[in-house]
């Protein structure tokens, strides 16, 4: 049947994109090589660690699938050497140490996987280095088996970061080995690779512990190199009394997960799943994701409205997974068997049109908040009426969210042929585009196909041009261009002639404003006034105006809502409905801040109706919910929205007054419906 804003599974590309990006990186066993220390006379002993007995670990506290836990993990690609001074302890040497990061592994290999592609970038960086500046507690003489506490300090260096730390040692000489076991406690933000923070998945603190537990074997000069690190231990094949992978486990893959990340599949760069072995490599992961009910994702509660294309899994396919992780995640057929996914029964998204701009358009890592127009003529010689639309970014990676509008004036139609004109680069510079009327969509990361109900769609005349307005939002990343991006948009469009219902497409919005944390206000950018004026420098007029024309319109001050509660900032919004109409669907919006978000009809009467409630917004997971039964709207009814946003999500370093605006680091209480005119139509059920 017609289906609107259709929810499809390949869209968890976007969620497990912030979870755990990427096939694992390829990481070799061999130890690291260090910078070689010599003696200088007889009374000097050189030792080097020896990888095979020595290790370095992390320890960080971890709420995951809301469990409190200690996330541990452990490489033993480690080098570095000792020069023991053995007339005089205090002449002793320590050299730097080189840790292989890329080798670290958990109890997770998903985890793993995550921390090497994206926080440790291992791919890029894979040594961290310790550089001894000092050691003290080294005694006048060094007795054999004797355990002596010593002090460290030196500077540490992960990624292109930095920072000066000291360890408390433990060293203890026996014979031809000297074992040093040292800890030191760390930021992760010092060393840009973390907190962690996945919305409904797993938080982590910002406090790491670093246990260096290593043993310098006496070697010479002329010693050949350390010995090759043994690889890590293959998993068990598991407890075959286990519930059966062909049976029980296999199917569930099959029908939720595998179009998306089979080969060809738009999650296939995050995990690819190809056969029985991809599943059982990360079995435990895949338990730990379905039973939080963190994939697939569905952000709406139970008590928003009944929508359709719910793709959550059933407690028992969740039961079936689980139980089979639990087990060791046996498989009982080769792992070379194939997983294919399941025939869908959605209708596939066959478009008439597709429109792109004629030139891919390159940003610049100089402006991070990139708002550019394109053009685009859908040919349209005659009415035509629009029965559902695809929007396909091109380059996942900067495209933030995207807005396109029906533009039917001649003259305006001129003058953005006439921007478009005036560069080569494609598209042109629109941070004011927000002004313009005839917005039909708005999309963000999780949104597939819109189609409307039989009879139904937008109506477009002749000669009528489409600007799409696209956010690029570009990460900073060393001198490396950003990708070029050519998105796409596609088009249903109805046979000529035929009777049609107009749709619109109406929005509704509320305050954001977010000041800086009790304490924390000082700085320029934590004065709301230097904020609004930094937006109209980047945005112009209307950038400026929008935060205070929100306040107006909802009858609300400052002191309504720019406040904070044990972190929390809350604003909300209500509005009257003009004439009877029909909701197909709902939409909401807002950035990286967001932490609740919902949506009441007649709110604190006998007909208050909850429409949509996200209890932990996600920025990477956002579409249009569509209603399992038109929602009804009658001239005089209240609409409320409401937003809710968690300030110690900001990392920006800068700490700054957040307030309604365009760009990431700014925020929005936003949202939309998708409205037929009353009565209520025959809409076929959704498949």
């Amino acid at each position: 049947g017609p289906v609107t804003a259709t929810v499809s599974i390949i869209n968890a590309l976007w969620i497990w994109n912030e979870v755990y990006r990427v096939p694992d990186i390829a990481v070799s066993q061999a130890p690291p090589t260090a910078p070689e220390l010599t003696v200088e006379d007889e009374t000097q002993i050189l030792f080097r660690i020896d990888p095979a007995t020595s290790s370095v670990s992390y320890d960080v506290d971890e709420h995951l699938a809301g469990i409190d836990r200690t996330a541990h993990g452990t490489t033993r690609g480690v080098a570095g050497d000792l020069v023991l001074d053995t007339l005089d302890p205090s002449a002793s040497q320590l050299g730097t140490i080189v840790v292989n990061v890329a080798q670290l592994t958990s109890d997770e290999s998903l985890r793993d996987r995550r921390l090497r592609a994206d926080f440790l970038e291992s791919g890029e960086f894979p040594l961290a280095t310790f550089v001894p500046t000092s050691v003290e507690g080294l005694p006048a003489e060094i007795v054999d088996g004797t355990p002596y506490p010593l002090v460290i300090a030196g500077n540490l260096t992960v990624k292109e970061s930095t920072a000066p730390v000291t360890l408390d040692a433990v060293a203890t000489r026996t014979g031809d080995t000297v074992q040093v076991t040292a800890t030191t406690d760390v930021l992760l933000s010092t060393f840009d690779v973390g907190p962690i923070s996945i919305i409904g998945l797993v938080r982590t603190g910002d406090d790491a512990r670093l246990t260096f537990d290593v043993t310098f074997v006496r070697t010479t000069q002329d010693a050949a190199p350390p010995s090759t690190t043994e690889a890590p231990a293959p998993e068990t094949e598991g407890d075959a009394s286990g519930p059966s992978f062909a049976n029980t486990v296999m199917p569930v893959l099959q029908d939720n997960c595998a179009s998306c990340h089979n080969d060809g599949g738009a999650g296939y760069h995050v995990w690819p799943l190809e056969t029985a072995g991809d599943a059982a490599d990360v079995a435990s992961g895949l338990a730990i994701v379905t039973e939080s009910r963190y994939m697939p994702p569905w952000p709406a509660t139970d008590l928003s409205a009944s929508f359709l294309h719910d793709p959550s899994l059933s407690d028992a396919e969740i039961a079936a997974i689980v139980d089979w992780a639990a087990a060791g995640g046996h498989l009982d057929v080769d792992a070379s068997e194939p997983i294919v996914a399941s025939p869908t029964t959605q209708e596939a998204f066959d478009a008439d049109i597709e429109l792109r701009s004629d030139i891919a358009y390159r940003g610049t890592t100089k402006k991070p908040n990139d708002y550019r127009c394109f053009l685009v003529d859908p040919g349209f010689t005659a009415d035509t009426w629009v029965t559902g639309y695809e929007f396909e970014p091109d380059k996942t990676e900067v495209v933030h969210h995207a807005l396109a509008y029906r533009v039917s004036s001649p003259d305006e139609i001129a003058q953005l042929r006439a921007a478009d004109a005036e560069t080569t680069k494609g598209g042109w510079d629109c941070d004011d585009a927000m002004a313009a009327v005839g917005q039909f969509l708005a999309w963000a990361p999780g949104q597939g196909a819109t189609r409307f109900p039989d009879g139904a769609g937008l109506h477009f005349t002749a000669g009528d041009a489409i600007m799409m307005q696209i956010h690029y939002h570009v990460e900073p990343h060393g001198e490396e261009e950003p990708p070029a991006d050519r998105s796409t948009l596609r088009l249903e469009v109805a046979d000529p002639g035929a009777p049609m219902a107009d749709i619109t497409y109406r929005v509704y919005t509320a305050p954001a404003e977010i000041p800086c944390r009790p304490g924390l206000e000082h700085g320029r950018l934590c004065n709301r006034d230097n904020v609004i004026a930094e937006l109209f420098e980047s945005y112009g007029g209307l950038g400026a105006l929008l935060p205070d024309g929100t306040l107006l319109r909802c009858g609300k001050t400052l002191e309504d809502v720019a406040v904070l509660v044990d972190g929390i900032a809350s604003s909300d919004c209500e509005m009257t409905i003009g004439e009877d109409a029909t909701a197909l669907a709902v939409f909401g919006h807002m950035h990286e801040l967001g932490d609740t978000f919902t949506m009441t009809l007649n709110p604190g009467t006998d007909r208050e109706q909850i429409v949509l409630d996200i209890a932990a917004w996600d920025f990477a997971w956002q579409m249009n919910y569509e209603f399992a039964e038109p929602l009804q709207l009658h001239a005089g009814d209240t609409l409320r929205i409401a937003c809710t946003w968690d300030r110690n999500r900001y990392t920006t370093p800068v700490n700054r007054y957040v307030t309604w605006s365009e760009g990431t680091e700014d925020e929005m209480c936003y949202s939309a419906l998708t409205l037929l005119p009353a009565p209520v139509p025959e809409v076929p059920a959704g498949p």
